[in-house]
């Protein structure tokens, strides 16, 4: 195995887990605050510190996987420009 197939299923993993940590925080988060009876009238405080953690979870694990996402794509669209100028 090459060091370009290990490093692109390093990055798989990494995006595939970044994705599955973010799908499972938002479904258990949201499935909190949905199926449990509250005032109608306004979000009780512990919704509002859910909500709070989902966003914040939200926005790490995006930034991460655009990072990891743009970082291959950008060494990617290099190693073609320097193969075409040879």
């Amino acid at each position: 195995m090459t060091n370009e197939e290990i490093e692109v299923r390093v990055w798989a993993v990494i995006t595939l887990s970044l994705t599955g940590i973010l799908v499972v925080s938002v479904l258990t988060i949201l499935g909190g605050v949905l199926f449990v009876e509250h005032d109608m009238e306004r979000i009780s405080p512990i919704d509002e510190a859910f909500l709070a953690i989902l966003k914040d979870i939200m926005l790490l694990c995006i930034g991460a996987i655009g990072g990891v996402v743009g970082r291959k794509s950008l060494s990617s669209a290099l190693e073609k420009r320097n193969a075409a100028s040879n």
